[in-house]
C-alpha cells in the first residue's frame, strides 16, 4: 500500500527554518493556528501494489500456455498438438521524474502563528497535495494528447491506468498476450437501462438494474476464485452516492442500512471504494474535461501497480538576497497494470 510516509523523508530537521507561506503575516491575536483546506483524497494508492525500481526501467514478465487446448484424445494426438511456444507478456515500468518547489521566507518563520508546529503543518499540507496530484495523473494521464494535457502538466507524462485499460484490445498498445484484454462496458448501450450505476425502469417501478452485476458477470470466473472480498469496485464518490440513493429508494433493510452507514459499502460480497479523484468530466471518447461521464472499475486489489524508483527527495537552497529558502521536491515513478484481463470498466456512467 502506498502511504504518505513513502512520499516524504521522515526527518523533521530537514524542515527546520525551511518552510513558510509566501509573504503572509498574521498577528498573534488573530488565531493560534491557521486552517488549511488541503484534504488527502487519494484512494487508488490503497488498492495499488508498490514495486520498487533499482533502475529507470524494470520489466515484469508473465508466461502462459496460450489459448489452445493442451490435452487431446490419445487416438488423434500428434506432433502438431505439441506446445512448442509459450505466450509471453512484458509489463515495462519506466520511471518519470516529477518536481515541485516552495519558496520559504524568513519573515513568515519569524511571524508565523504556530511556532514550532508550523513546519509540521506545512509538511502535512505538501504531502497531501503531492498524493492528490500523483493519483490523478496515475489514473487519467496519457502521453498521446487524448485529453490535450500541456507538456507542463504531469498528466502528460504517464499513460495512466484508465488509458491502459481502454487501449488493451487486440493489437493495441496494452494488450496482454498471455491473459487477454480488459472488458469495457458502455453504460449508454450495453445495459437494459442506460445511465446511472443503479437505474429504475420508468414503466416498471420495481425493475431496478444494478450495473455492478453485469460487471461481475463479465469478469472471468478464475479471478473470483481468490475471493470476492479481494475484488474492488473503484469509482467516484458521486457514483457511490447514486448507489446509496437507489438502495434507499427501494425501502428495504439494506436501503436503511445504506442511509445510516450500517457497515462498509459493497455490492454483494465485493467492497466499494470511493475515489474522489477519478474523473467525472469525461466525454464519450474518454476525454477528460469534455462532458460529465465517469467510470466504475472492477479489479482485484493489487492489480494496479505503482513503480517507485525514488521516494520524494527534498533539498533546500538558501537565497540570502530574497531572505528566503527555496525548497525543491522530486520523485521518480511510473504505473502499470499486472493483469489487464482482470479489469472490467463500466464507462459513460451518468450521475445524480
Amino acid at each position: 500500500m502506498l502511504t504518505n510516509k513513502h512520499l516524504l523523508f521522515k526527518s523533521k530537521e530537514q524542515f527546520t527554518k525551511m518552510v513558510a507561506l509566501p509573504s503572509t503575516t498574521l498577528s498573534a491575536e488573530e488565531a493560534d493556528r491557521f486552517i488549511d483546506y488541503i484534504v488527502d483524497v487519494s484512494r487508488l494508492k490503497d488498492a495499488a501494489r508498490i514495486v520498487r525500481m533499482a533502475k529507470p526501467t524494470k520489466n515484469i514478465r508473465a508466461l502462459g500456455l496460450g489459448s489452445t487446448a493442451f490435452l487431446h484424445p490419445g487416438s488423434t494426438f500428434s506432433a502438431s498438438d505439441y506446445k512448442k511456444t509459450l505466450a509471453d507478456n512484458k509489463i515495462e515500468l519506466t520511471s518519470k521524474k516529477v518536481r515541485g518547489a516552495v519558496v520559504i521566507y524568513d519573515d513568515d518563520l519569524e511571524d508565523n502563528i504556530e511556532g514550532d508546529a508550523f513546519a509540521d503543518h506545512v509538511m502535512r499540507m505538501v504531502t497531501k497535495q503531492i498524493a492528490n496530484e500523483l493519483e490523478e495523473a496515475f489514473w487519467i494521464g496519457d502521453t498521446h494528447s487524448l485529453s490535450s494535457f500541456a507538456s507542463t502538466d504531469i498528466r502528460s507524462l504517464f499513460d495512466g491506468w484508465r488509458y491502459r485499460i481502454t487501449h488493451s484490445a487486440s493489437g493495441e498498445t496494452y494488450e496482454n498476450d498471455v491473459s487477454g484484454s480488459a472488458v469495457l462496458l458502455d453504460a449508454t448501450s450495453d445495459f437494459d437501462i442506460a445511465g446511472a450505476i443503479a437505474a429504475q425502469n420508468s414503466s416498471i417501478p420495481y425493475n431496478w438494474e444494478f450495473k455492478y452485476s453485469d460487471a461481475l458477470r463479465n469478469l472471468d470466473a478464475k479471478y473470483k476464485q481468490v475471493g470476492m472480498a479481494n475484488l474492488r469496485f473503484l469509482q467516484s464518490d458521486q457514483v457511490s452516492q447514486d448507489y446509496v440513493d437507489a438502495l434507499a429508494a427501494r425501502s428495504t433493510v439494506l436501503g436503511d442500512n445504506a442511509i445510516i452507514g450500517g457497515g462498509a459499502l459493497q455490492f454483494g460480497r465485493v467492497p466499494i471504494t470511493d475515489v474522489p479523484l477519478m474523473s467525472t468530466t469525461l466525454d464519450g471518447s474518454g476525454i477528460h474535461g469534455g462532458a460529465s461521464y465517469t467510470d466504475s472499475l472492477l479489479t482485484p486489489k493489487g492489480n494496479l501497480i505503482v513503480g517507485i524508483q525514488r521516494d520524494i527527495k527534498i533539498e533546500g537552497s538558501r537565497e540570502a538576497a530574497d531572505e528566503a529558502t527555496y525548497f525543491f521536491y522530486s520523485l521518480r515513478a511510473d504505473v502499470a497494470i499486472e493483469n489487464i484481463n482482470a479489469c472490467v470498466l463500466i464507462q459513460k456512467l451518468t450521475m445524480g
